[in-house]
């Protein structure tokens, strides 16, 4: 699907990058701009080096190089495609889509509008929620129990917290209401139709309602908490085309800033347990819904951080969790540690009782979760020779899962202390078996077991190749380039160099063209001047050649400074043009000695010679 140029331009417009960037990772101000630590998940940083400049709408990594605008972040952070990127922004800045002609047979186009429509479902629903409980009488059972329960209002409106109605068809008579068809109201799980006679009713009702949030804030279902006495306690949407509750976690939208932050994460079991410690001040967590982790869910962990630490129940089911969760995080290459808060049913009721400070200490000092899960397994050790075999057999899955070799060794070294056996036992126990089960993929339901064997193939589209080529271009024509697109009293003093024509005299010929480019741009709308950077920063086969000197952290004009930078990049420039130009004409005389020629080529012997004194 293409956009017109004018209404892709409308959209970035209408966004900050600063406002989207800031969703991953804190951005603090510096200078004329906001430094961050990279929010990518293959740089792993400790000092903040990643600049986002708002005036040029552009970021940079001075780290890992990686530069953009806030279409290419979207799509390298998030894996979104264009036309993505441009709907999410265009939706949260409530722009209308243009009316675009569509094949009616185009089957990803079907698969588009469907997800679309759904979505649209779902954010109503979200809306209506969060209305119905606004408008709730303060001696509403739901306000008692928001009362109960400690929730903040600003925690209310952070996380979209709402109620479902008693009554049987509000939603389903709102959704109408506002166009939402019977069908598509369905499929979105919100509703379902009656066993007898015609008409739907609502999916949840009675409930305190969270919805739950893609990455980039998108409704895609909800979980419904009871505030009373029956069951379930937690309802959760079933699975729809937009909802996989394997491969989403709750609270992303909201911390992962925070998360990148502090380079750790805190998994706990469900949604009331994640508000509760976002509003104490515990804002780097997520929350699995009730579900075990799955290896997709490992993969968005480790997209902002490799440091979890996962609360569990100190019951059977906490300790089945435990063991199910270490390969899963090993294999994605996480450093797992494990909490078990043995004082309270859960880290709402810790707090309650000892206080965040003690529970921020617990985190602190957390063990890796190989030894809470080898404590669990050896309760009972006492050293017999059929229970080391039972117990290499139960860990050799664990360390079949692990990809990096050092961990391993160190494992198997801490495992023989334990057991207190031999180091060469242990290794040569823990061999990889014959059928070795993969943790890093799960078959999706109802697949076969053949079928799970097979690669899961995903076609990406061919990538862009870039307009303008920059390899191989001298430091004076990139110095140039930087400085020219620093501010917009340096590009109209190299534009309008007396008797130069700077631009015709540069060699490289992508540094050349892009220049080019960005006059014609910068003559059709002046004001376009600040996001020049960022409508040139796609179509280049090296991003960080843009930056540099202009550095987005520091973008104070030193007007004399610059000045000279500048003439002494035209000279540079020149004598290298200069210097072609006689190569030229040199290599004509090979078959004709022309005097015109001889001429020409002393003028600009001379030229140069002028220009070298002028260095000195």
């Amino acid at each position: 699907m293409r956009y017109p140029p004018e209404f892709v331009d409308r959209v970035q417009e209408a966004n900050n990058i600063a406002d989207i960037i800031g969703q991953y990772t804190q951005l603090k101000q510096s200078g004329n701009g906001y430094m961050g630590r990279c929010p990518f998940p293959d740089h792993a940083e400790k000092t903040a080096s990643f600049s986002v400049s708002e005036a040029k709408q552009v970021y940079h990594c001075f780290g890992c190089k990686k530069s953009g605008n806030v279409f290419s972040f979207l799509r390298d952070y998030n894996g979104m495609s264009f036309p993505d990127a441009v709907e999410y922004l265009a939706e949260r800045a409530s722009i209308s889509l243009p009316e675009i002609h569509k094949d009616q047979n185009d089957q990803f186009q079907i698969q588009h509008d469907k997800k679309k429509a759904l979505l649209k479902a779902n954010k109503l629903a979200a809306e209506f929620f969060a209305e119905t409980l606004k408008r709730a009488p303060n001696d509403h059972p739901i306000k008692n129990y928001i009362q109960m329960r400690k929730l903040k209002p600003e925690t209310i409106t952070e996380f979209q917290i709402g109620y479902a109605p008693s009554e049987w068809e509000s939603l389903a008579q709102h959704l109408h209401q506002n166009n939402i068809s019977a069908a598509v109201a369905e499929e979105a799980k919100l509703v379902r139709p009656r066993k007898e006679g015609n008409g739907h009713f609502d999916l949840f009702r009675d409930r305190l309602m969270f919805p739950i949030l893609s990455p980039t804030s998108e409704v895609l279902a909800f979980g419904g908490r009871i505030h009373d006495q029956g069951e379930p306690k937690y309802l959760n949407s079933p699975e729809t085309p937009v909802f996989n509750k394997g491969r989403v976690l709750y609270g992303i939208p909201h911390t992962a800033k925070y998360i990148r932050a502090e380079d750790a994460v805190v998994v706990v079991e469900g949604y009331m347990d994640l508000v509760s410690l976002f509003q104490v001040g515990i804002r780097n967590g997520v929350a699995t819904m009730g579900t075990a982790l799955t290896a997709e869910h490992a993969k968005l962990i480790k997209r902002l951080t490799p440091n979890v630490i996962v609360l569990f129940d100190s019951d059977e089911a906490g300790q089945r969790a435990a063991e199910r969760s270490l390969p899963l995080l090993l294999a994605a290459g996480l450093y797992p540690r494990g909490l078990v808060l043995e004082e309270a049913k859960d880290p709402d009721e810790f707090v309650n009782k000892f206080g965040v400070e003690a529970l921020q200490k617990k985190v602190a000092s957390a063990p890796e979760l190989f030894n809470v899960v080898l404590h669990m397994w050896m309760s009972d050790y006492k050293g017999e020779a059929s229970q080391k075999v039972k117990l290499i057999d139960q860990v050799r899955p664990v360390f079949d899962a692990i990809p990096d070799s050092r961990l391993k060794s160190l494992y198997a070294t801490e495992l023989s202390q334990r057991m207190n056996v031999a180091i060469d036992w242990v290794r040569s126990s823990l061999q990889k078996p014959i059928q070795q089960r993969d943790y890093t993929r799960q078959p999706e339901l109802g697949s076969n077991a053949a079928n799970a064997s097979e690669p899961h193939k995903t076609e990406l589209p061919e990538p862009r190749k870039p307009l303008f080529l920059l390899s191989g271009s001298s430091q004076a024509e990139i110095l140039l380039l930087q400085l020219a697109l620093k501010s917009r009293a340096n590009f109209e003093q190299i534009l309008n160099q007396p008797g130069q024509q700077i631009l015709s005299q540069i060699n490289h010929l992508g540094v050349k063209s892009l220049l080019e480019k960005a006059e014609q741009v910068y003559r059709q709308d002046l004001e376009k001047f600040d996001r020049l950077t960022s409508l040139l920063i796609d179509h280049v086969d090296k991003p960080e050649l843009l930056f540099g000197i202009s550095s987005l952290g520091s973008t104070e004009f030193d007007e004399e400074k610059e000045n000279k930078m500048i003439q002494d990049c035209c000279r540079r420039i020149q004598q290298m043009f200069l210097k072609e130009q006689v190569k030229k004409i040199a290599l004509g005389f090979k078959q004709n000695v022309d005097e015109v020629k001889l001429k020409e080529i002393d003028g600009l012997q001379r030229n140069r010679l002028s220009l070298n004194k002028n260095d000195k």
